[in-house]
C-alpha cells in the first residue's frame, strides 16, 4: 500500500470516528434515552454512550499515531540531511568530471535546499531512494554472468531433438506440448 492509499484510509477512518462523535449525534442519543423515562435503561444507554466515546477516542488516537508514523517515515531528520551532504558530495566530486556539475550538485544537496524542499512536501525517500534502489538492482542484475555454455548446450540438445522424430514426439508428450507431423 503506497503512502496516498495509507493516508486516504486513515482519513476515511478518522471521518467515520468523528461522525460517530458529533455533538448533535451524541446529544440526540442522550435525549432519546432520557425520553424513555426508565432510569435503569437510561443509565445503561448512557454507560454505552460513554463506552462508545472512549472506544472512539482510542481509535482516533491510533489514527493520529498512524498519521504521525507515516509522516515520520517520510521525513529526513536534520542529522540525516547533514550526513547526506557531508558524505555524498565528496563522492560526486570524485565521480563527476565537470566542476560545474559538482557545483550544481553542491547547491542542490546543501542542507538549506534539502530542508526547504522537505518543508514544502518533497519526499526524498520516494523520489530518490526508490528509483535509486531500482537502478542499483538493475545494475546488479545486468552484471550477473550468463552461463553461455549452458545456453549453447541447450540449443544443441534441442537441435538434435528436432532431428529425431520419435524423440521430439516423446519430448512433446512429456512437456504437454502438441505434436504435429
Amino acid at each position: 500500500m503506497d503512502n496516498n492509499q495509507i493516508f486516504a484510509q486513515l482519513a476515511a477512518n478518522l471521518a467515520e470516528a468523528t461522525a460517530r462523535n458529533g455533538a448533535s449525534f451524541i446529544s440526540n442519543k442522550i435525549k432519546a434515552s432520557k425520553a424513555k423515562k426508565d432510569d435503569k435503561k437510561t443509565i445503561a444507554e448512557l454507560e454505552e454512550i460513554i463506552s462508545d466515546l472512549l472506544n472512539d477516542k482510542a481509535e482516533i488516537q491510533r489514527i493520529a499515531q498512524a498519521y504521525e508514523q507515516e509522516l515520520v517515515s517520510q521525513k529526513i531528520t536534520e542529522k540525516d540531511i547533514k550526513y547526506i551532504t557531508d558524505n555524498l558530495l565528496p563522492i560526486f566530486e570524485e565521480v563527476l568530471p565537470n566542476k560545474i556539475e559538482v557545483d550544481k550538485m553542491k547547491k542542490i544537496l546543501s542542507v538549506e535546499t534539502l530542508t526547504i524542499m522537505q518543508l514544502i512536501g518533497f519526499n526524498y525517500k520516494q523520489a530518490i531512494g526508490e528509483p535509486l534502489t531500482s537502478l542499483v538492482r538493475r545494475m546488479i542484475e545486468n552484471k550477473v554472468p550468463i552461463d553461455t555454455q549452458t545456453n549453447v548446450d541447450y540449443a544443441l540438445t534441442m537441435a538434435n531433438l528436432a532431428k529425431d522424430k520419435e524423440a521430439t514426439k516423446r519430448y512433446c508428450q512429456l512437456t504437454g506440448m502438441n505434436f504435429s507431423e
